[in-house]
């Protein structure tokens, strides 16, 4: 758990990097980290949800720079090393955010060679621009999981989904 803490923290950190060359995070984003989920005739995020989502998350901030600067099969191998076993259902299959395959379709997206490790620093980057695993994952919480919300916010919030959104398995998985 602390090496998993510990990577998190490092591809945070690169992902804040990144967020804060690019103009930072938006007044909107920081009200959203502290505002509860609003009321929009579907049910508010759960607790499950907001953790599956922050252990996704810190799938991606536990890799370490080193190993993403040494490109896609380097990150690879590090995450057949690493990389916690998929813990998502078989055959899950949702049109609406889902608590428990949310965190594993994070996790297989990362694992897999359909994102790459320039794209995983980016993610990282902005992770850290928003405050860490926690807030990143309590920021998207405030906002539903809602994609669109989540626009609205702008800045680093908005970088992160749009990072996330463009997987189909993360998007139905995560965002509703």
């Amino acid at each position: 758990m602390k090496r998993k803490n510990q990577i998190s923290a490092l591809l945070l950190s690169g992902a804040v990097g990144v967020a804060v060359a690019f103009g930072g995070t938006s007044p909107a984003v920081a009200a959203a980290s502290s505002a509860p989920a609003e009321s929009t005739g579907q049910s508010a995020p759960s607790e499950a949800q907001l953790r599956d989502f922050e252990q996704g998350l810190a799938l991606v901030e536990q890799i370490p720079d080193d190993v993403l600067v040494q490109g896609d099969a380097a990150t690879q191998q590090w995450l057949a090393a690493n990389a916690p076993a998929n813990t998502a259902p078989e055959g899950m299959v949702s049109t609406q955010a889902s608590v428990l395959g949310c965190g594993a379709a994070i996790a297989t997206v990362i694992a897999s060679t359909a994102f790459p490790a320039a794209k995983i620093l980016k993610v990282k980057a902005l992770i850290k621009s928003l405050g860490g695993v926690t807030e990143a994952a309590k920021i998207m919480w405030g906002a539903s999981f809602s994609y669109e919300k989540v626009q609205a916010l702008g800045g680093a919030a908005a970088a992160l989904a749009g990072e996330l959104i463009g997987v189909t398995q993360i998007k139905e998985q995560c965002f509703s």
